[in-house]
């Protein structure tokens, strides 16, 4: 960077660093830097998009809404990634984080899914996040469906716990809509 202040690659390789060093303001405005100079970057784009995401996370990593702003620019940078270099698969699973978050465009989230896991076959994350997106569309027997395959055979531990606590919620919602129609 004392070389060449605009440099992308510097500027993303230092947003990187200070992303994993949760110093996020430092990041945000070094990928910023890394966008402008080179529209060509894939993934000075990608990890813009997920900065901002991570700037509406709570201490444990948890989402509860973005702002349409920040949602636009998401999107719009992770656009920019996937037609840049349309086999990365993470810009896939982060737009379909977004329109979940979001509650929008929730078939193509799903889309986006077939894509990643296309893309990325055998990475179970993607069926966490599409069991997520099915509850959210009131699909209960394939979000159910997503969860249980993935407690039967999720390799790390947090993605069974993930899986049975979405499992757990539909049943208990199924349970309750049951006992209010009665």
């Amino acid at each position: 960077l004392d070389s060449d202040a605009n440099s992308s690659l510097a500027n993303t390789s230092l947003g990187l660093v200070k992303m994993r060093q949760n110093k996020f303001d430092e990041a945000k405005k070094l990928l910023e830097k890394a966008v402008a100079g080179n529209q060509n970057n894939h993934l000075a784009h990608y990890n813009y998009a997920y900065i901002l995401s991570k700037e509406s996370r709570d201490e444990f990593g948890y989402v509860k809404e973005f702002s349409k702003d920040t949602t636009a620019k998401m999107r719009a940078a992770l656009q920019k990634a996937i037609a840049i270099k349309p086999d990365f698969p993470e810009s896939y699973r982060l737009l379909s984080f977004i329109n979940l978050v979001s509650n929008e465009n929730l078939d193509e989230a799903l889309n986006y899914v077939k894509k990643g896991l296309s893309l990325e076959p055998g990475n179970q994350s993607y069926l966490l996040l599409a069991g997520q997106i099915f509850l959210r569309q009131k699909k209960y027997e394939d979000a159910k469906e997503a969860a249980k395959l993935l407690i039967k055979t999720a390799d790390e531990p947090s993605l069974r716990t993930n899986a049975q606590n979405l499992l757990d919620s539909i049943v208990r919602f199924e349970e309750s809509k049951e006992n209010y129609e009665k």
